[in-house]
């Protein structure tokens, strides 16, 4: 390999690679859980997707909005742009590119390979071409207008609202893939295990917020990041601490509701017209997405002034996840008030 491509690699393919392991690894999970000995084979889940259309539109989006983000470092290419000035051999770097791309998808191409054969192949290949097509769009960006806050909580919202906007577009997108996976995945489970009412509910939402942590770890970084930042605004104007946690739980209690929706749409298409399941399915886990968020804003706080914040934040929401886990797997739907006064009391141990 020639040194221009040598350097292009390094610097396209080797960040979507590492943007690509955590995929990958949130699909080893999966298919332990989906995949087990006593679970469903690839080929069920590539049957349902082919005879039942809402199996198959979810299953779609997840990966697209999952894998768009690492599509896109390859196809836009922006962090080897200054090597365009130099000579060197775009051509084999667009196949070097298009086979990254291949590569990086092996945990799509291998389930629908292995599960429908040649036509499973064609059909993720299909889908790769949509993929690179979308990733090669460019978003036009409104210029920034002066903010308009009505006061000083609403100013911190709008900080946390913003960061979102203007940071997190790649978590936010992934969040939604995985968002969607969390409700099919809750789907199946409701599905094939033929449980409904109050039982699907709480399977339901254990499902979902399990995992949904993944989908919320890359946005609680970014807030937490915004949080940090606005430090020094919130003390030159006064501002106090508990002005200031209960924006940052805002934010937080915003991108779970916001995700949890999503998760019940894609757990409606997979569960299919049961009013009363999807009710109380819909019912627990907004319920348990709030708890979770409050609970979250508390690991959040406990390791903003730390190094090693990020592995507290991915700590703390895993065992938010596992406290969901446990007061609905003990205590049914009367587990939904535990998830909430956890929650509050977690925040109420803030320091002042």
């Amino acid at each position: 390999m020639n040194p221009w491509l040598r350097v292009w690699s390094r610097a396209v393919i080797g960040p979507a690679s590492r943007r690509a392991a955590g995929v990958w690894v949130g699909a080893a999970i999966l298919a332990a859980v989906i995949f087990g000995p006593t679970g469903m084979q690839p080929g069920d889940l590539t049957g349902l997707a082919v005879h039942v259309p809402a199996v198959a539109v979810v299953l779609a989006m997840v990966w697209l909005l999952v894998f768009l983000p690492i599509a896109r470092v390859i196809v836009q290419a922006d962090a080897a742009r200054y090597l365009r000035s130099l000579p060197g051999t775009p051509g084999r770097a667009t196949i070097l590119g298009g086979l990254a791309i291949l590569g990086l998808q092996l945990p799509w191409l291998a389930l629908w390979t292995i599960g429908d054969g040649v036509r499973g192949a064609a059909l993720a290949l299909g889908w790769t071409i949509v993929i690179v097509l979308l990733a090669r769009w460019r978003p036009l960006f409104a210029a920034p207008r002066p903010p308009a806050w009505s006061g000083d909580a609403a100013a911190l919202r709008g900080v946390h609202v913003r960061a979102l906007r203007r940071r997190a577009g790649d978590a936010l997108l992934r969040g939604t893939g995985l968002a969607l996976l969390a409700g099919g995945t809750a789907g199946l489970f409701v599905r094939n295990n033929d449980i409904a009412g109050a039982g699907a509910a709480v399977l339901g939402t254990c499902v979902i917020a399990i995992v949904l942590v993944p989908a919320q770890v890359g946005v609680l970084m970014v807030l937490l990041d915004s949080h940090r930042q606005s430090t020094w605004l919130a003390a030159s104007l006064g501002i106090s601490r508990g002005t200031r946690v209960a924006s940052l739980a805002f934010a937080i209690v915003l991108v779970h509701l916001a995700a949890t929706a999503l998760a019940i749409v894609a757990a409606a298409l997979v569960i299919g017209p049961d009013a009363e399941t999807l009710a109380l399915l819909a019912m627990t886990s907004l319920v348990a997405s709030i708890g979770s968020a409050l609970g979250e804003t508390r690991a959040l706080l406990g390791a903003e002034g730390l190094d090693t914040a990020a592995s507290r934040t991915v700590s703390g929401a895993v065992v938010v996840a596992a406290i969901v886990v446990l007061c609905l797997g003990t205590l049914g739907l009367a587990g939904l008030l535990a998830i909430l006064v956890s929650g509050i009391l977690a925040l109420t141990t803030v320091k002042p």
